[in-house]
C-alpha cells in the first residue's frame, strides 16, 4: 500500500481521477479541486448536461478576470478548461482557449441559460442547477 501512495505523487493530475492510485472519492476530489482556485473567484452558475449517455455537471466561474469551465463527468472524471469569452448578439460565446476539434462552444444567455452549440447549427439547452 505504501508503494501506491508513493506513486500517487508521480501520476499526472489528469490521470489521478481515472486511477484508483489516487485513493480519492469523487466528492473529495471535487472539494480539493475547488480549493485550488484562489483570488477573485466568481461563481457564475452550474448546469447539467443530460443528453443521451451523459449526465455531466458543468460549472462556470471567473477567476482573476479569466473564464473557466469545470466539468465533472458521470464516470467521476474531471476537467478544467480556460475559456475565451466573446460578446455576441445572442449572449456570451465561450470557447475553450486551447481550441476544440469539433467546433463546439457554449452560449451563456444571462445568468440562467447555458446552451451547447456547434458550428453545424446543433444546439442543446442545459438544465440549470441550484448552487
Amino acid at each position: 500500500m505504501g508503494l501506491l501512495l508513493d506513486l500517487q505523487n508521480k501520476v499526472p493530475l489528469q490521470l489521478q481521477g481515472l486511477s484508483k492510485l489516487s485513493g480519492l472519492s469523487a466528492l473529495e476530489k471535487r472539494r480539493r479541486l475547488q480549493q485550488v482556485h484562489h483570488g477573485e473567484h466568481q461563481f457564475i452558475g452550474c448546469w447539467r448536461d443530460q443528453r443521451q449517455h451523459l449526465n455531466d455537471e458543468i460549472q462556470l466561474f471567473r477567476d482573476n478576470g479569466k473564464w473557466f469551465m469545470a466539468t465533472w463527468f458521470s464516470d467521476g472524471c474531471h476537467s478544467l478548461d480556460e475559456m475565451t469569452a466573446t460578446e455576441t448578439a445572442e449572449g456570451l460565446r465561450l470557447e475553450e482557449t486551447e481550441g476544440n476539434l469539433f467546433g463546439d462552444y457554449l452560449l451563456l444567455q444571462g445568468s440562467d441559460s447555458l446552451v451547447f452549440c456547434s458550428d453545424n447549427g446543433s444546439r442543446y439547452q442545459a438544465e440549470k442547477l441550484t448552487a
